[in-house]
C-alpha cells in the first residue's frame, strides 16, 4: 500500500513551504538576543541535552566566521532540479508532460527589434532612406559618447 500526503491548498502554500527551506539563512533574526560591545548572544538548541534551548555568547568575529561558513561559494546553487525539471532535455520532457496532461500550448513569439516594432505599430519603415525612400540604412558602428561642455 502506498501513502500519499494530501495536496497543498494552493500554489501560495507550495511557495511558502519551499521558501522556508530554500531561502533561509544560517541564523534568523529572532534567534539573536543581543549585540553589545564586541559580543553576540543568540539562542541555540542543544540536541545532546534533551533538545533544550540555550544561550551562547561569543566574540563578534567568531560569530561572523561561523555565519560565513554557511555562505555558498561563487557559482554554487542551493536549488537543484531533478526528474523532469533537470537541465538535460528539460524542454522536450516538459513538452511531453504538457501534451499528456492536455495543457493548451501557446507559441512564443520572437522579440521584435525597435525597427520592426515601429513598422508594425505605425506602418513607417525607419530603415528606409529619408532622401530617396528606396535604399535601406544599416548601422555600421556605434558612435562614441561625447562629453557635454
Amino acid at each position: 500500500m502506498v501513502y500519499c500526503k494530501p495536496p497543498f491548498k494552493s500554489t501560495l502554500h507550495v511557495l511558502e513551504y519551499l521558501g522556508r527551506y530554500t531561502h533561509r539563512v544560517a541564523i534568523s533574526n529572532n534567534r539573536l538576543v543581543k549585540i553589545e560591545q564586541e559580543k553576540v548572544t543568540f539562542r541555540w538548541r542543544d540536541y545532546r541535552d534533551k533538545n533544550k534551548k540555550k544561550l551562547m555568547t561569543i566574540e563578534g568575529h567568531e560569530f561572523i566566521r561561523r555565519f560565513l561558513i554557511h555562505v555558498l561559494p561563487y557559482r554554487f546553487v542551493k536549488i537543484r532540479h531533478f526528474g523532469i525539471l533537470s537541465n538535460r532535455n528539460r524542454q522536450s520532457k516538459l513538452l511531453k508532460c504538457k501534451k499528456l496532461t492536455g495543457v493548451i500550448l501557446y507559441s512564443v513569439q520572437k522579440k521584435l527589434t525597435t525597427a520592426e516594432l515601429l513598422l508594425k505599430l505605425t506602418g513607417r519603415d525607419m530603415t528606409l532612406c529619408p532622401c530617396c525612400l528606396k535604399g535601406h540604412m544599416k548601422r555600421q558602428a556605434l558612435l562614441p559618447l561625447m562629453a557635454m561642455p
